[in-house]
C-alpha cells in the first residue's frame, strides 16, 4: 500500500504522503481514510480527521471564509491530513481522475452522515485540485481563504536570494545576520535522534507554550516517536542554532522529493533573549542548505506571510471545497464575488511587493473558479 499511495503524491505534497499520515495515526488514534481502487489499485484516497475543537484559529471555518453561513468547525468532517496548512489530492490523473474523485466525494459524504456531519470540509488545498475536486458534486464550493509561501531556491542559496533584495530588505537582512554574530549563535544542522529529538521537542514546546500553545514537551516527544516508528523522521533534519556549546534555537525541516519543508521552530525562552535566531534558522540557512543538497524549493508554508515576502517568497492562493449534506453553502455566483474579493485583499495587502504574488491569482480575478454547471 505504501508504494501505491506515494505513487499518487507529488513533490508539493508532503503532508498526505504515507509516512506522515502513518506517524498521525500513531500518534492521534486512527481515522477514516475512504479510497477508491480497481482491480488492487489504489487509485485516489480521502483521509479524514475530526477538526479543531471550538474556537478561532487556522481550522475556524467562520474565520476561515468570513461573511459566509457557515456551521461551527466540529460540525463539519474535514478531509485531508490533520492539519496540514497545505492539501493536494492523492488521486490519479487522467481519464479515471474525475469518476475516481466522484466516487471519493460520495464516500466521505457516507462518513459524514453516518458521523451525523453538517457537511465535507478540504481547507488549503492547491486551486487546481479544489476545481478538481469540486466538479465531482453539483453542490460543492471552491472558496479561497489563504496564501501559501515557498521559495524557489537560487543556485548560490542565501547569497543569490540576497542579491535580488531591494537596498532595505538586505540593509534589515544584514543588521539580523550581526545581531545573531554578535550573540554567538553557531547554526548547526543535525539528524533528529535521540538527544537532538528531546532537545527538538522541548525548543518548540517552548515556542508554542509562547504562543499560547501546551507548555507540555510530551506532545512534540510523542509526534517525534510516531514519526521514528513511521519512517518520515528519516526525512527530517534540525536546523539548530548552537549557543555556548548548547542547543537553543532549532527549525526542523522535512525533505521530500526535491523540496525542502519548513514544520517546526523552537527556542529557549527560558535563559536566553533571542537575537534574530528565527530569521537566520528558518530563512537564510535553509536556503543554503536547499542548495547545497540540490533541492529546488523551499516550502514555507502559511502564516507570517509579510515576513516571508519581505524575504523573497512567492504567495500562491489556497482553498477549501466545502459540501455541506442538504444545501448550498452558496451560489456559484456568491462564490465567484467571495473569490474575487479574497484574490484583490491579497494583492492589496503586497501591493508593495507585487512580485510576491503568484501568476496562480490571474485566474481568481478574471475566470470562474467554480466548476461548470
Amino acid at each position: 500500500m505504501r508504494e501505491q499511495w506515494d505513487a499518487l503524491v507529488g513533490p508539493d505534497n508532503f503532508y498526505n504522503s504515507y509516512g506522515w499520515l502513518r506517524s498521525l495515526e500513531l500518534a492521534h488514534g486512527s481515522e477514516d481514510i475512504v479510497t477508491a481502487s480497481c482491480d488492487g489499485t489504489l487509485l485516489g484516497a480521502l483521509p479524514t480527521w475530526p477538526g479543531d475543537a471550538d474556537g478561532p484559529g487556522l481550522f475556524c471555518l467562520p474565520d476561515m471564509l468570513p461573511g459566509l453561513a457557515l456551521r461551527r468547525p466540529a460540525d463539519y468532517l474535514w478531509l485531508g491530513a490533520r492539519r496540514s496548512v497545505y492539501n493536494e489530492l492523492v488521486c490519479v490523473r487522467g481519464e479515471l481522475r474525475h469518476p475516481t474523485l466522484t466516487g471519493l466525494v460520495h464516500g466521505a459524504l457516507t462518513v459524514a452522515r453516518a458521523r451525523g456531519a453538517a457537511g465535507l470540509v478540504l481547507p488549503y488545498l492547491a486551486p487546481d485540485d479544489a476545481v478538481d475536486l469540486a466538479r465531482a458534486h453539483p453542490r460543492a464550493r471552491v472558496l479561497l481563504h489563504d496564501a501559501d509561501a515557498n521559495m524557489d531556491v537560487p543556485a548560490g542559496g542565501s547569497r543569490d536570494q540576497f542579491t535580488r533584495m531591494s537596498q532595505p530588505d538586505r540593509t534589515r537582512r544584514r543588521a539580523e545576520l550581526r545581531a545573531c554574530d554578535r550573540a554567538g549563535t553557531v547554526v548547526k544542522w543535525l539528524r533528529l535522534t535521540g538527544e537532538t529529538g528531546r532537545a527538538a521537542a522541548d525548543l518548540v514546546t517552548q515556542n508554542r507554550a509562547r504562543y499560547g500553545g501546551t507548555a507540555d514537551p510530551a506532545l512534540m516527544r510523542r509526534s517525534f516517536a510516531a514519526q521514528r516508528r513511521s519512517g518520515v523522521l528519516e526525512q527530517a533534519v534540525g536546523c539548530f542554532g548552537i549557543r555556548a556549546g548548547r542547543p537553543l534555537a532549532v527549525t526542523v525541516c522535512y525533505t521530500h522529493h526535491d523540496r525542502l519543508y519548513a514544520r517546526y521552530y523552537g527556542f529557549d525562552y527560558r535563559t536566553a533573549e533571542p537575537a534574530c535566531e528565527y530569521f537566520v534558522l528558518t530563512y537564510r540557512a535553509p536556503l543554503d542548505y536547499a542548495a547545497a543538497h540540490g533541492l529546488s524549493r523551499y516550502r514555507l508554508a502559511v502564516s507570517a506571510w509579510n515576513l516571508k515576502a519581505r524575504r523573497g517568497a512567492t504567495l500562491s492562493p489556497l482553498a477549501a471545497v466545502v459540501l455541506p449534506l442538504d444545501h448550498e453553502v452558496c451560489s456559484r455566483e456568491r462564490a465567484l464575488a467571495f473569490n474575487r474579493a479574497v484574490a484583490r485583499r491579497w494583492r492589496q495587502r503586497c501591493a508593495a511587493r507585487p512580485q510576491a504574488m503568484g501568476t496562480e491569482w490571474g485566474r481568481w480575478d478574471a475566470v470562474r473558479p467554480g466548476p461548470d454547471p
